[in-house]
């Protein structure tokens, strides 16, 4: 196998375990949720690509936040990824403890909306940093909340070249496999959607096919 399948393989096995995770979501707190997702890694015989990212609560500014015994609810940001054969998966899907409002419901629409067109700006010859700026323009009203990067290369390592943000000198290429994961975040709430994502001739191919929607649990 080469570095795409790899990575194929790695992320088709860490949205299975998503899927599972929140077919079976009865945790009370961010830990048991970050428990399960390493137990089942573990059971493949599988090394975490990263520290599995479980945010709640009042933790959402904390933008790399160490999962605790905070109590789910409302928003919940799960952020996930297993290596295969040493390779990197990253992909980040958003749940939600209760019942959102429908001010909430816009919110993650609004997220959602920006992930997409981010996905659609994807063309081989543009550059990173172009993309990076034009999603903080599609946050509109919104962008001042949305505090990291678009996203970054996944390979080996779950950070590596090429960079996508507004300072980013890469340009984009065929085979580049990258993360896409625009995300908006306060004292109140946090939403972010992220995909790895394998850049193909004329299209793109998003490798952890793991719907979008918002799981409400």
């Amino acid at each position: 196998m080469n570095k795409i399948e790899n990575i194929k393989k790695s992320c088709e096995i860490s949205c299975d375990i998503l899927k599972d995770c929140f077919l079976n979501f009865n945790f009370k707190n961010e830990i048991e949720v970050a428990k399960y997702l390493r137990k089942k890694a573990k059971e493949k015989n599988l090394k975490l690509a990263f520290p599995p990212l479980v945010v709640s609560g009042n933790n959402f500014l904390e933008i790399h936040h160490n999962s605790n015994n905070t109590k789910l609810k409302g928003f919940v940001i799960v952020d996930f990824g297993v290596k295969y054969k040493d390779y990197c998966s990253d992909v980040a899907r958003m749940l939600y403890k209760g019942e959102p409002s429908r001010e909430e419901f816009k919110l993650f629409e609004l997220v959602r909306n920006v992930h997409e067109k981010a996905l659609k700006n994807l063309k081989i010859g543009k550059d990173y940093c172009d993309l990076d700026l034009q999603a903080r323009v599609d946050f509109g009203n919104y962008k001042k909340y949305f505090e990291h990067s678009l996203g970054h290369g996944v390979g080996k390592k779950i950070h590596q070249e090429p960079w996508i943000n507004f300072k980013s000198k890469n340009v984009i290429k065929e085979n580049d496999i990258i993360t896409i994961e625009p995300g908006i975040y306060s004292e109140n709430f946090g939403i972010r959607i992220e995909d790895t994502i394998l850049i193909r001739k004329n299209k793109i191919e998003v490798l952890s096919k793991l719907g979008r929607e918002l799981v409400i649990v």
